[in-house]
């Protein structure tokens, strides 16, 4: 028995769909059907936004094309696909958020000294 999915698939963290928060965090991303339209534009592409100094995925989702059309925005990367699960995002440790931000104060710190 197989089930039948209507609309793109995409993995999705760090967003809000319906009044759920979905994966705070983005260290276990949920597979989510896209409805057809968001605001009369219809949902064609899975999105991954990430930040370029950390290297971490901020959010995934859906998208319309003009979600994957926004100019990137400073030290944030959009990545924008058309396929099942496309936006997936490379695996993280737990803790390696807070070890990052923790070498950065500590950086920090030591040019204010």
């Amino acid at each position: 028995m197989s089930i039948t999915v209507q609309g793109l698939q995409c993995y999705g963290c760090n967003i809000i769909q319906g009044q759920k928060y979905v994966d705070v965090g983005c260290s276990n991303p949920e597979v989510m059907t896209c409805t057809h339209s968001h605001k009369g534009f219809k949902h064609r592409f899975c999105i991954k936004t990430e930040s370029t100094a950390l290297g971490i995925v901020l959010t995934s989702g859906c998208a319309t094309s003009r979600h994957c059309q926004q100019h990137e925005l400073p030290g944030v990367r959009i990545h924008c696909c058309d396929a099942d699960l496309c936006n997936s995002a490379p695996s993280w440790y737990p803790g390696t958020l807070q070890y990052i931000c923790a070498l950065l104060s500590l950086l920090l710190q030591r040019m204010w000294l």
